[in-house]
């Protein structure tokens, strides 16, 4: 005689499912989705969609009873039938029609999952600026830049030139460079010290530690960063009265392309000086000053005044650029910029460097940057 009773694995197996979807349903009615827990509540369910098979297979004469509403039972009609109907009419139709209380139960599992998601995804908050001359007359151009790790007090640019390199305009350059604010006078207190990890990030010497500073406004100009934005400064071309490639005027923020420098995560709207058409680059430089890696340490260039001087740049400026054509532009259309080099260490030449292997924390200053146009 077999010991297997059919009935008894029937009714554990259908059993432990039950309680396992009943967990899992929990879980998905009041938390974000969980690939493993749906993998889970799916083949559970499959396993008991199997077995209830079976077990209808098995029991099919008194379901047909069951199912008859005129079979007596007891002496009674039975009313199991059109209730079982009802009810199953009910939970089909209640999320179409958005019939109470069904809905009410799916609004507050819409609550518990924000609630839950609020408690989860850290909140990314964006600065928004919009800047627009009177005069300009071309395409309005959107640049939203999702910052790295690393974008701390950065100095970039953002521009547009042809695709033969002729420069076009400015959209965006930090304040400090556009107005040669550099007025804080930073030193090592130990000129012999070698840096080669970064300075304001990470388990290194630490920035407050190994340098002093103090505002100094009158020898600004002795302080012009050239290296900074080399690539955008060569193609800018704007001098300064000491002849260094360095705007020192005010005529880029009274044009509207500067402005407080942004350091979050920023959607910068402008408008074109005037109208333009076909396939274009835009162009973001961005570099970050006490940056410093194994490769370009501190004594890396000590022939190099500008790089070897107070200016601190480390790592070179990183660029990155989409290319816009501005007759087949639809509103919303979006492009997403891509790495393309790096600039001079010292701003010798607005050249682009396409080998960036020896960059660490630079490559992270930017997380994303897209572009559009309308």
């Amino acid at each position: 005689m077999s010991n297997f009773r059919s009935r008894s694995f029937i009714g554990v197996i259908l059993f432990c499912a039950l309680l396992v979807m009943l967990v899992t349903s929990i879980i998905m009615f009041s938390k974000q989705h969980n690939a493993l827990i749906a993998l889970m509540h799916t083949l559970v369910g499959l396993l008991m969609l199997l077995v209830l098979v079976w077990h209808l297979i098995k029991n099919i004469r008194p379901l047909k009873q069951y199912l008859n509403p005129f079979e007596k039972q007891t002496g009674r009609f039975s009313l199991a039938w059109p209730i079982a109907l009802c009810v199953v009419s009910y939970v089909g139709l209640a999320p179409v029609f958005q019939l109470p209380p069904a809905i009410e139960v799916y609004r507050f599992g819409q609550t518990l999952k924000a609630a839950d998601k609020a408690d989860s995804d850290p909140e990314i908050k964006y600065v928004q600026r919009e800047v627009e001359d009177p005069k300009s007359t071309g395409q309005h151009i959107t640049i939203e830049l999702k910052k790295g790790p690393y974008f701390l007090w950065p100095q970039y640019a953002l521009w547009i030139e042809s695709l033969s390199g002729e420069f076009k305009q400015p959209l965006y350059v930090t304040e400090k460079l556009a107005t040669n604010q550099f007025t804080n006078k930073v030193t090592k207190k130990d000129p012999d010290q070698v840096f080669n990890t970064h300075l304001l990030v990470g388990e290194g010497p630490n920035a407050w530690d190994v340098l002093e500073g103090q505002e100094e406004p009158t020898s600004k100009n002795s302080r012009m960063r050239p290296e900074s934005l080399p690539v955008f400064l060569h193609q800018l071309n704007m001098r300064a009265d000491n002849g260094v490639l360095v705007p020192d005027s005010e005529s880029l923020a009274i044009d509207g392309f500067s402005g407080a420098t942004m350091t979050d995560n920023f959607i910068y709207t402008t408008r074109l000086q005037a109208p333009l058409n076909g396939p274009h680059r835009v162009r973001l430089e961005v570099n970050h000053s006490f940056d410093y890696n194994e490769y370009y340490s501190s004594d890396r260039f000590l022939d190099d005044p500008i790089y070897s001087g107070d200016g601190y740049s480390a790592q070179p400026s990183v660029i990155y650029e989409a290319i816009i054509d501005f007759d087949s532009q639809q509103s919303g259309t979006l492009a997403v910029m891509s790495l393309v080099g790096h600039g001079h260490h010292s701003g010798r030449d607005g050249n682009i460097y396409s080998d960036v292997s020896q960059l660490t924390s630079a490559l992270e200053l930017v997380e994303r940057v897209i572009v559009s146009v309308n």
